[in-house]
């Protein structure tokens, strides 16, 4: 009887079966007009994309996605806001890409600007037609011929002295002093480059006024509000989109071999300047960070190649190169030109007068506390300077005029953390020098 059970299925299970199979028809019926739907939809939008493809914005040499890009706005809160995210401001960075061409010119993309340029419409600086790869060249191809004093010598071994009285390293400080009236000159540890800080953007606005002047630029004006705030306020951003225009390069990502040697001979151009005219040993070609507007902190891609993996090849400069640069242009006045000397002089130009400097809201950086200027905010002088500071170091060049026309200069560059949290030293050491300066000049 169990036998006879299996061999013939119940009434109940053959309903079951031919359900089964009633569903599984109807179920086919209705799904094949769906996938013939679907294959028809899928092979129109392959057709159509290639034509889509050629109206994208071109987001780098080679069409890169923007993910890819190392380029970002800022708002003023410092939170990165992508460029993309804005049509116009993604078409003002980046120029359309033809579908007739298959990369774009370096020089043919516009570097990313500041959001504080963006949001207030200026001006975009063009280069001149046919000066599109075109160099400028220092003007004066040899060093000043400066004698050594051995007075001088000695305001500068007080100022060393005082360093190591405060329990400052010695190892770590260069000074260069210059009696500009008499041609002499004095220093400690001055042929040694150091990294400079910010005091490097004054060597950057004396390439600008060369290409200026040799007239590779349309308009001069297009350039103040970043040289402003470039060296008023030693603001990065500003700097670096004066790198960018002067070298005809911009800050991306990880290049490969050949793109990335193209760039870095466009960047060491800066140094190229300086080098045929007898400043040694100088490295200019790196920005300062951070750059928020790039979304760049620290050194990121093509910027972190620039610096090299096995030597930090990051910039430096003697306090003999930065005192002679302001030798020459703000006393010799024949950096570049005697017409942009006096401009580049009159850029470095700081007022002294406490309400002028005291106020802690106005700038980030303040050129005037902890620096030179500090201690000389009473005396009756014509001050100009360029100062940096950084967690680990702290430098500046001035020059300081007095009443009667005594004019000296005076660099010190300090590359150790204890010199950079010291805001009391650098004023102590300015004061030191000037005392001594003003001494000499009633004897002589």
């Amino acid at each position: 009887m169990q036998k006879s059970r299996q061999s013939k299925p119940s009434s109940q299970r053959l309903t079951v079966l031919s359900f089964a199979a009633s569903l599984n028809t109807t179920t086919m019926r209705m799904t094949i007009p769906f996938v013939l739907v679907a294959t028809l939809t899928t092979k129109y939008v392959l057709a159509k994309s290639p034509k889509l493809s050629t109206q994208q914005p071109s987001n780098s040499l080679t069409g890169a996605q923007p993910s890819l890009l190392l380029v970002s706005a800022t708002t003023s809160n410092e939170k990165p806001l992508n460029l993309f995210t804005n049509q116009q401001q993604s078409s003002d960075q980046f120029p359309t890409k033809s579908s007739t061409r298959k990369s774009l010119n370096l020089r043919a993309i516009r570097p990313p600007r500041p959001d504080w340029a963006i949001a207030k419409s200026l001006p975009i600086p063009s280069r001149q037609l046919g000066k599109e790869y075109s160099e400028a060249a220092y003007n004066l191809t040899t060093p000043p011929n400066f004698k050594h004093s051995q007075e001088l010598q000695r305001i500068v071994n007080d100022v060393v002295k005082l360093a190591s009285a405060k329990g400052l390293p010695r190892k770590a400080l260069s000074i260069t002093l210059i009696d500009a009236n008499t041609g002499e000159t004095a220093g400690f540890q001055q042929d040694i480059p150091r990294y400079p800080a910010s005091v490097v953007k004054m060597f950057w606005l004396a390439v600008l006024y060369a290409q200026i002047e040799n007239g590779i630029w349309s308009s001069e004006e297009d350039f103040t509000p970043y040289i402003e705030k470039m060296i008023k306020e030693s603001d990065n951003e500003a700097a670096s989109y004066i790198v960018d225009q002067i070298t005809g390069t911009r800050s991306q990502p990880r290049l490969k071999s050949a793109k990335f040697q193209k760039l870095k001979n466009k960047r060491q151009q800066l140094n190229r300047f300086f080098q045929q005219a007898g400043y040694k040993h100088i490295n200019i070609s790196q920005k300062t960070f951070p750059l928020y507007y790039l979304n760049l902190p620290r050194p990121k891609g093509s910027e972190l190649q620039l610096l090299g993996k096995t030597v930090w090849n990051s910039n430096r400069i003697t306090t003999k190169h930065a005192a002679r640069l302001m030798y020459e242009i703000c006393y010799l006045k024949q950096a570049v030109s005697e017409q942009a000397s006096h401009k580049m002089c009159e850029w470095l130009k700081r007022v002294l007068k406490p309400e002028a400097w005291q106020d802690p809201d106005l700038y980030s950086f303040n050129p005037i506390r902890g620096f030179f200027g500090q201690s000389l905010s009473k005396a009756n002088v014509s001050f100009y300077s360029k100062a940096g500071w950084t967690s680990r170091s702290r430098a500046e060049t001035a020059m300081i005029s007095t009443e009667d026309n005594r004019t000296y200069i005076l660099t010190i560059f300090a590359q150790n953390s204890a010199y950079a949290n010291d805001i009391e030293i650098f004023p102590q050491m300015s004061g030191l020098v000037y005392r001594r300066m003003i001494s000499r000049s009633l004897i002589l």
